[in-house]
């Protein structure tokens, strides 16, 4: 074991805790870096990298509020049937106050408002959305960057880069690492041992101490940022570290006015900058240079948590041994095994930086097998065990955080495994984490609140390259709940995305309750989803407007796995995005999936291009493939490709119950099948018929357009519809049999037009 030869100096002062608790400090006048700092022509420090959030494209204004092309194509045809066009395609305000959701919760996101009364903005947001992601992954600064357009979907947009003075370092300095720490240690009041520390990092080579040097300056400002900005948590603790609990649907509150302040005062944005702060500096520092590096274990302890640098020998890091949850852990390489947190906080440390610069590395954890594991694809428990089947750990593992900044950076074109429980993976809960993986065929597993997860904070889960392997449960794989945002960003490769369906009859394990499935589906919020909670349940009398949940994969062909509410869904206020670039991929879902939405959503499906399968295999159930319910607009965009659909009763292009629901299908043979009648362009609101609702839009649009569609209703060849178009009757006001008045409030419109063009800008 490396511990047994790592020379370690301790603290010579007690501090009231690692949570700093009281400890308040300017971000502007960090305090790390003394006034005697190096002289212009000494300085061997990396460039300084400055990365901020970017401007967001402003939405249309004036005479029409939606984007329009150059000319109108057969989706403005489409709509002209049903009396509308791009302009007055719309949520009208007014009538939100019927909704169930409360639209002027000051919960919801920035954008939510715009997005959903307009929402044929969706397309250009969700292009812009990808494109930002796309240039961080791409960029000098992946890391940095996608925090920063993270942080900016959210409305806490990060604006100041790094002091451009952290990156000044004294070539004349004979130990600048260990001068380093002491700056650190002087803005925590510490006493500092500055001879032991520099024989301690003696061994060091010079140019990665210098390296080093402005990312623990970085450190030390980020540190007291945290510490200031989850000051509002101080007299609620124990209520937000059952925060991830509650996130996951397994754990109440009794609400008091305090605690919902508490709640919402905590300073994403500051925590946001916080670990832009440190992200920029070890990207800037380009530690991948330092990859095969030699170098015996050297591990400092410091007011913020352990420093640990290790080399690159096969490692084994296990419980006990001073890197759980170190302020920094850098391993120059070698095939590691982690069964510690690494890139993870706690409560009592708020900041935790994990980078591996290569090798085929394990990221896990003990396991202590509890008899529930051996049942789908549970994975062995870590000593927690398990509640009615589902995992009670509460350990935060591989960039996730809690009241704070979690990172994880693993570079290098290796194959790794990565294996955790909950709350890990590119997890942020009123903090920031992120997992960064540089290539390699990777294998991420865990059950729930995972891969790319926000609540009150961001979750990435950033992958370059390979053919990727993502399993989970529920609250995956891009989720973003109440005041957050969560991505799973992956660039390239033949990528498996799955989250257990829950069906025995497909090998699901329905361990997740579900309303619409219960005991063959579980509650997905995956893939690209964003979730609230309604007023009426589970809290009742408290409402919770979502965050965002966005996967982008940007290439390659890909299955997508789910059960219900996944694949580009939303639920109670939050807006979920499914983008995906392009390749021949696979959809398989059971309800709520591929562009769907309940109760004031948002949802946005994009794929841009490939032949595609859609619930080849499934039984799926209902209400999905671009359906808007319940006062939500949804859109599912199909860019080209030869397709073939099997969408269920109320699919493909419909909205239910003052819902807007819109799917254009652009290019390709494509073949749509649909189990029963109220799809392909359906506007159903039987349910309101005998209420006031009744009166509200129910908006229901199918566009093929540019290639050839065949289709069947119910098992029944329908045949081929070249230039044909349909619409369902309105159903009658009184909600009796024919005879009675028409709601020509239900806009329900399909058309195929083999030779048109059709597009949303």
């Amino acid at each position: 074991m490396w511990r047994t030869s790592t020379r370690v100096i301790g603290l010579t002062i007690a501090l009231a805790g690692a949570g700093l608790a009281g400890f308040v400090a300017s971000c502007s006048d960090s305090g790390t870096v003394g006034d005697g700092g190096a002289e212009a022509d000494t300085n061997v420090g990396p460039s300084p990298l400055c990365a901020v959030s970017p401007t967001a494209a402003p939405f249309p204004t004036g005479a029409c509020n939606s984007p329009k092309p150059s000319a109108p194509d057969a989706f403005d045809e489409a709509l002209a049937a049903v009396g509308l066009d791009r302009c007055s395609v719309q949520m009208d305000p007014k009538n939100m106050p019927q909704s169930v959701m409360n639209v002027a919760d000051p919960r919801r996101l920035a954008d939510f408002t715009p997005l959903l009364q307009y929402p044929l903005r969706l397309p250009a947001y969700g292009n812009e959305t990808a494109k930002w992601l796309d240039d961080a992954m791409n960029g000098a600064t992946p890391v940095t960057s996608a925090i920063a357009a993270a942080a900016e979907r959210i409305g806490a947009p990060v604006t100041q880069c790094a002091d451009p003075s952290w990156f000044v370092v004294d070539g004349t300095d004979p130990a600048p690492l260990a001068s380093a720490v002491g700056e650190l240690y002087a803005a925590y009041g510490a006493d500092f041992d500055a001879a032991g520390t520099a024989q301690l990092v003696s061994g060091v080579p010079m140019d990665l101490q210098r390296a080093l040097v402005p990312v623990v300056r970085a450190l030390s400002a980020a540190g007291q940022a945290i510490n200031d900005a989850r000051a509002p948590a101080s007299g609620y603790m124990p209520r937000f570290l059952l925060a991830p609990d509650w996130v996951r649907g397994l754990a109440g509150y009794n609400w008091t006015s305090g605690q919902l302040k508490a709640f919402d005062s905590v300073n994403v944005g500051e925590l946001a900058q916080a670990a832009l702060w440190v992200s920029s500096a070890i990207e800037a520092a380009q530690l991948s240079r330092f990859a095969g590096q030699a170098l015996d274990p050297v591990a400092i302890d410091t007011p913020l948590g352990r420093i640990v640098l290790h080399g690159s020998g096969a490692d084994d890091y296990e419980p006990g041994g001073g890197a759980e949850n170190a302020l920094l852990l850098l391993d120059t390489g070698g095939d590691d095994t982690y069964r510690v947190p690494v890139g993870a906080t706690t409560n009592t440390h708020v900041l935790s930086v994990g980078v591996d610069l290569g090798g085929k590395d394990s990221y896990g954890y003990v396991e202590v097998p509890d008899p529930a594991d051996s049942i789908g694809h549970r994975l062995p428990s870590d000593g927690a065990g398990r509640n009615s089947g589902i995992s009670r750990s509460e350990v935060l593992r591989e960039g996730a955080a809690l009241l704070g900044v979690g990172l994880l950076f693993d570079y290098g074109p290796d194959p790794d495994k990565y294996r955790s429980l909950t709350t890990s993976q590119g997890v942020g809960v009123f903090g920031v984490g992120v997992l960064y993986d540089e290539g390699g065929d990777d294998d991420y597993a865990a059950e729930s609140l995972t891969q790319g997860g926000g609540a009150w904070g961001i979750g990435l889960l950033l992958d370059e390259a390979g053919n990727d392997k993502y399993l989970a449960y529920s609250s995956a794989q891009g989720f973003g709940f109440t005041k957050g945002i969560g991505g799973l960003v992956d660039e390239a490769g033949n990528d498996s995305y799955f989250t257990d369906p829950g069906d025995p009859a497909v090998g699901g394990d329905p361990l997740y309750p579900n309303a619409q499935l219960p005991g063959t589906g579980n509650t997905s919020m995956s893939q690209g989803c964003g979730e609230g909670h309604r007023p009426d349940a589970p809290d009742p009398g408290y409402q919770f407007a979502g965050g965002m949940g966005v996967l982008r994969d940007a290439q390659g062909s890909d299955t997508y796995t789910t059960s219900v509410f996944g694949q580009g869904c939303s639920f109670a206020m939050g807006i979920g995005m499914l983008l995906e670039g392009g390749g021949d991929d696979t959809y398989e879902g059971l309800w709520y999936v591929q562009g769907s939405a309940a109760h004031t959503g948002i949802a946005y499906f994009d794929d841009k291009a490939g032949n595609d399968k859609y619930n080849p295999t499934f039984p799926i159930r209902a209400t999905s493939i671009g359906v808007g319910h319940d006062f939500s607009s949804v859109l599912h965009y199909d860019e080209g490709g030869d397709d073939v659909y099997h969408g269920p009763g109320l699919s493909l292009g419909s909205g239910n119950d003052n819902g807007i629901g819109m799917m254009l299908a652009v290019g390709g043979t494509d073949v749509f099948n649909a189990a029963s009648i109220n799809t392909l362009g359906s506007a159903n609101a039987g349910d309101i018929q005998t209420t006031s609702r009744r009166t509200i839009q129910t908006l229901g649009v199918f566009v093929k357009a540019n290639g050839t569609g065949s289709y069947s209703v119910g098992g029944v060849d329908a045949g081929s519809y070249p230039n044909g178009s349909w619409s369902y009757a309105p159903q009658n006001t009184d909600g009796g049999a024919d005879g009675g008045t028409p709601n020509y409030a239900e806009k329900s419109i399909g058309i195929d037009r083999p030779a048109g063009n059709a597009s949303w800008p």
